[in-house]
């Protein structure tokens, strides 16, 4: 994930390309940078993070795709319903407290 803020700069590509290069020096041969949506339009909402994958030049390869299989429905549960909101409530006091040291 990257925020607004010097977003220009392009963290998220140096923090990629850094973690290839430990990766292959570390002998591995392939990179897996997990899923791409289909082909997007530039308008779609996931246009940037099909630009950012397949900006590193990499080989599109289209599998059956993840799925959850549960082992624990409570915990899982927990893991769709509870931590986003959890999360969610993080980000929003993040947000304040980066727009307090700003102001």
């Amino acid at each position: 994930m990257s925020r607004s803020l010097h977003r220009e700069k392009m963290s998220t590509y140096l923090l990629q390309w850094e973690a290839m290069r430990w990766a292959k020096a570390g002998g591995c041969r392939r990179y897996d940078l997990v899923g791409i949506p289909g082909r997007p339009a530039p308008s779609d909402t996931l246009w940037g993070l099909y630009r950012f994958k397949v900006g590193f030049g990499g080989q599109v390869l289209q599998t059956v795709g993840a799925w959850d299989y549960p082992l624990r429905p409570g915990i899982h549960w927990m893991y769709r319903q509870v931590l986003p909101r959890a999360l969610a409530v993080m980000r929003f006091r993040g947000r304040r407290r980066t727009q307090a040291l700003l102001e």
